[in-house]
């Protein structure tokens, strides 16, 4: 067994590594990896994209919301705005509003039944980024995944 750290493109985003995921080696030396507990995993990856410090987009509002088991119209509802808008945000056509995006972190983080920073805090976070930093998942014991503070 060898520790990799793992591009999990599979969940449809593509800037969530597993750091330090077990893996062995098929008979051509190739490394195989299997991801145990991914409900957990997906709950791990929903609080690092609540505590991200740049605004949400829509690839990771997408996963939120489907990972929180509600429709379009369901968010929607939750945030007072029409299917369309949400539609759009998942699209990337349209930046999230801050306030939404406030709105999702708080949902998302309530969910997996963790401690909430204040709000203040987190509407900074709603700010646009340039780019999608990496969401660093620690692997080591994947019957507990846990989001990492920062990229290694």
């Amino acid at each position: 067994m060898t520790r990799l750290d793992y591009r999990y493109d599979e969940c449809g985003l593509d800037n969530v590594i597993l750091v330090g995921l077990e893996a062995c080696e098929d008979d051509g030396g190739e490394a195989v990896v299997t991801i145990r507990n991914p409900n957990g995993l997906h709950r791990a990856i929903v609080e690092g994209i609540a505590r991200k410090p740049t605004g949400l987009t829509g690839r990771e509002l997408r996963f939120v919301r489907t990972e929180l088991g509600l429709t379009q119209a369901e968010m929607g509802a939750v945030i007072s705005k029409d299917v369309q808008t949400v539609g759009r945000w998942e699209r990337g056509e349209h930046p999230i509003d801050p306030t939404a995006d406030t709105v999702v972190r708080v949902m998302a983080l309530q969910h997996g039944e963790s401690v909430l920073p204040a709000i203040e805090e987190m509407a900074s976070w709603s700010v646009a980024s340039s780019g999608d930093p990496p969401f660093l998942i620690d692997a080591s014991d994947p019957d507990n995944w846990k989001p990492m503070a920062k990229a290694a």
